[in-house]
């Protein structure tokens, strides 16, 4: 009777150990099949099945926002962020562990069923949630809860990994805002800073004020576009280079030379839009900019950093993912955006925070330049195919209340020179000056000419005459 009992006792202490976990009661461990089109077995076996063969030095769990970013294994699913991805991860072994629709609780049954068993990476990375949140409407209590259990269960698989929990990522849908900044409060609890370390890079994919995901980096209002997915890229690779001495992702090559010079030589970077872009060219209809540059900006050693349609959004994700001033090191860089984002709808609102987003990322990756900020230019953008369009006169309105906006934010900002220029290209009753700009004559959209935005050969020359003193001063380190 004693050896019975003796054998009983040995053949439950594995069960015993293994329940000591106690799992939360909302935390419901299953594989996932909400939507049929979407091969979850044949994905979790295919994950299996890789960590047999290769041992990641880093793993990403996740939902359907990771399984979208890029990485392998490869499937039907989509790679909206492979380049972002390429950059973060491309000197490194990972594997992409999102799967599309997932709740915490699909993930804590595939790491159950032996996603993770048999390797063990440096990093776990953690970002999953949204789903419980946005779908399943659990609380932010019940949603922590069921991540301090995946966790446990993560630690159990690779007592030696690190694991970085990231917070919820912004969504578009206003009620959930709160519910997201809740738990996320809730989870950054889970660290221990010693196993566990917490980090919320979602910040920089909000609307300042609403907690929202901004447009211009979401496809839908809840999946990253390839803006979003570089964004994030760039905060992750500073998380990860803190977390892991062997981590070499994130950075872009020094080049040799940038328009022509040693990046060294550059003392002036012009960030913006296509109105910047266009001093690049000479051959424009009826326009001839180039020798507006090299008189005006050339003897600077100026790198034109202008792209065409850019928005505040892209500006970000250039510097951040593509590293456009991580090898130089100017005495000024001038900034001139914000037209494309009114021109695509946005309010004053996220206009001016994405701008001053931009002038906080310059300062943070140049804090010895000054920066030369210039107001949006007037316009009159009837005919054009965006949807400020319809109404020309209410961008042009808002345009210059984000102006009057910045010229008080940064009025007393000794790292910061605001520069309007409007009086340039408006008459004596206040209205746009056509003759100043190209498009009424060169661009004709469905068949009707568009309405003033680019300045001409006259209204460029009129604008870097009206910077040059501004720029002049700035380049001699004068007192603002």
């Amino acid at each position: 009777m004693k050896k019975f009992l003796f054998c009983l006792l040995c053949t439950l202490i594995p069960v015993t150990s293994e329940a000591a976990d106690t799992l939360p009661l909302t935390l419901k461990p299953e594989a996932q099949y909400r939507d049929n089109l979407y091969a979850w077995d044949t994905r979790h076996e295919a994950i299996i099945k890789r960590h047999r063969n290769i041992k990641p030095e880093y793993v990403f769990i996740g939902d359907s926002i990771t399984h979208h970013w890029g990485g392998e294994p490869v499937d039907n699913f989509g790679q909206h962020g492979k380049d972002s991805w390429s950059r973060l991860f491309g000197a490194h072994v990972i594997t992409n562990m999102g799967f599309g629709f997932d709740y915490v609780d699909n993930a804590y049954y595939r790491i159950q069923q032996g996603e993770l068993d048999g390797i063990s990476p440096r990093i776990v990375i953690l970002m999953i949630g949204t789903n419980n949140l946005g779908h399943r409407r659990d609380t932010p209590e019940t949603c922590a809860a069921n991540t301090k259990a995946l966790i446990t269960l993560i630690r159990r698989k690779c007592p030696s990994s690190k694991i970085l929990l990231l917070g919820i990522l912004p969504r578009k849908e206003k009620d959930l805002a709160e519910v997201i900044r809740e738990t996320n409060r809730q989870l950054s609890l889970l660290a221990d800073k010693q196993h566990v370390f917490f980090s919320n890079p979602g910040q920089t994919l909000q609307e300042s004020g609403t907690g929202t995901l901004r447009k211009s980096c979401t496809t839908d209002g809840l999946h990253l576009s390839s803006t979003g997915y570089s964004i994030l890229a760039d905060e992750l690779a500073e998380l990860l280079h803190r977390a892991d001495p062997q981590y070499k992702g994130g950075k872009v090559p020094r080049p040799n030379k940038i328009d022509g010079m040693d990046p060294e030589q550059v003392h002036l970077v012009a960030i913006g839009d296509s109105i910047t872009d266009n001093y690049r060219k000479d051959n424009l209809p009826c326009q001839n900019f180039l020798p507006i540059w090299k008189k005006y900006y050339a003897p600077y050693n100026a790198f034109n950093a202008g792209v065409s349609g850019n928005t505040t959004d892209d500006v970000l994700a250039r510097i951040g993912g593509k590293g456009i001033l991580d090898h130089v090191s100017p005495k000024v860089v001038q900034i001139m955006i914000g037209t494309n984002d009114t021109g695509r709808g946005n309010t004053e609102e996220e206009t001016f925070n994405g701008i001053c987003r931009v002038v906080d990322k310059v300062h943070a990756k140049l804090p010895r330049a000054s920066i030369l900020l210039l107001g949006i230019l007037p316009s009159n953008i009837y005919n054009w195919h965006v949807a400020a369009a319809a109404y020309p006169d209410k961008k042009f309105k808002k345009d210059m209340a984000v102006n009057d906006r910045l010229a008080r934010f940064y009025a007393d900002n000794q790292f910061v020179t605001f520069l309007d220029i409007r009086d340039v290209f408006l008459d004596a009753d206040g209205k746009v000056r056509p003759e100043l700009f190209c498009d009424p004559s060169v661009v004709v959209i469905n068949g009707k000419k568009a309405g003033p935005l680019h300045p001409n050969t006259e209204g460029q020359r009129l604008m870097a005459e009206a910077i040059h003193p501004t720029l002049e001063r700035l380049m001699n380190n004068q007192p603002k």
